[in-house]
């Protein structure tokens, strides 16, 4: 139990750092615990629905979950680190990260975004590709980025720091 706590803790006070490395149990853990703060909010706010108490709840869960936002965008950034990949796969793997992926393209800031506009231009004619990539990102984008936080990170030093599974 206490090793829970003093993961959560330790992700909670690194909720700003971009930089390093996030083990698998330290992603998830922090998971868990947004989970199981939304399900008793929520819980806690459909059982107090339509008084006063049920809509200072409901302003409570809104302000939770944005004060939470930074916190697991950080530690996905850093879980891609583990992975050795950027942390802009975030930003495009999400339901609405094809604009981003656009944008990051055209200002040349990362080259995965050249693979993918590479990838979207060889499905057939340009524009079939583009239509097939909006109608199918929200679904795949979403289910890839899952995939990959399950995956186990590199057990060595890599592009985005050094090995966090030393000290484990």
């Amino acid at each position: 139990m206490m090793f829970l706590i003093d993961s959560l803790i330790s992700t909670l006070k690194k909720s700003v750092t971009f930089k390093g490395r996030a083990t698998k149990s330290e992603f998830w853990i922090f998971i868990l615990f947004w989970f199981v703060v939304n399900v008793v909010l929520v819980g806690l706010t459909l059982l107090t629905a339509g008084s006063i108490a049920g809509r200072i709840l409901g302003v409570v869960t809104l302000l939770v979950n944005l004060a939470l936002l930074v916190p697991y965008i950080s530690v996905s950034v850093r879980r891609l680190h583990d992975l050795n990949l950027s942390g802009f796969w975030l930003w495009y793997l999400n339901p609405v990260g094809l604009p981003v992926i656009f944008m990051v393209y055209l200002l040349d800031l990362d080259k995965a975004s050249n693979l993918v506009i590479d990838k979207i231009q060889k499905i057939g004619s340009v524009w079939l590709g583009w239509i097939l990539t909006w109608l199918f990102w929200p679904i795949g984008a979403g289910f890839t980025l899952f995939l990959l936080f399950l995956y186990d990170g590199k057990k060595a030093d890599n592009d985005f720091g050094p090995n966090p599974y030393a000290k484990e």
